[in-house]
């Protein structure tokens, strides 16, 4: 790769690392007890979304990448990075897994991939 296709990879990166960090922190103390909802969906749930797609977005940016193997690949990467993330929030007291974050993960990454896809043509 070369100096410059690296440098376009450092947002994707550094965004992965604010992904990490900020999934691995204990959970700050429920104080109302029920997570807010738009559209009928927990809000959390369109920042899992939001977050993931973010995550596709910028890395088939940094690979310039158009062609679908190439961006579903990368929304892979994406969607198995949070299952990652997933499992690790399993270790950590005040957090969890959760299968409704994972597809929500899933959800945003692949609707980031078919939106670059479209953008791109």
């Amino acid at each position: 790769m070369t100096r410059t296709g690296t440098r376009r990879q450092l947002p994707a990166i550094a965004f992965a690392v604010v992904l990490l960090v900020t999934s691995l922190l204990p959970a700050p103390e429920s104080v109302g007890g029920q997570v807010p909802a738009l559209l009928g969906i927990p809000l959390d749930k369109w920042v899992h979304a939001f977050g993931y797609g973010v995550l596709t977005g910028l890395l088939a940016w940094g690979r310039t990448a158009r062609k679908v193997t190439a961006v579903a690949a990368l929304a892979g990467v994406a969607v198995t990075f949070g299952a990652g993330i997933e499992l690790l929030q399993g270790l950590v007291p005040s957090r969890g897994t959760s299968r409704l974050d994972f597809v929500a993960n899933v959800i945003g990454a692949v609707l980031a991939g078919l939106a670059w896809l479209w953008y791109g043509r």
